[in-house]
């Protein structure tokens, strides 16, 4: 049986680039309508940034915040 030039879907996938970790998060809010995940995501993003600073010399600035 000669190698066909059509590929499948799912081969076609396979020789598709990556996509990066952001790219993938929307393109699954998009199609699967799970647009309640992003604030959830944005608070423990800020909560994670302020722990991250709250470490360095920033510390004082953030603690003037709360």
């Amino acid at each position: 049986m000669p190698p066909s030039e059509d590929k499948n879907e799912f081969e076609q996938a396979g020789n598709d680039k990556p996509l990066s970790l952001v790219q993938e998060f929307v393109l699954f809010v998009t199609e699967n309508k799970k647009w309640w995940l992003i604030p959830i995501l944005l608070v423990f993003g800020l909560i994670g940034l302020f722990v991250t600073l709250g470490a360095t010399g920033a510390a004082p600035f953030i603690y003037t915040l709360f």
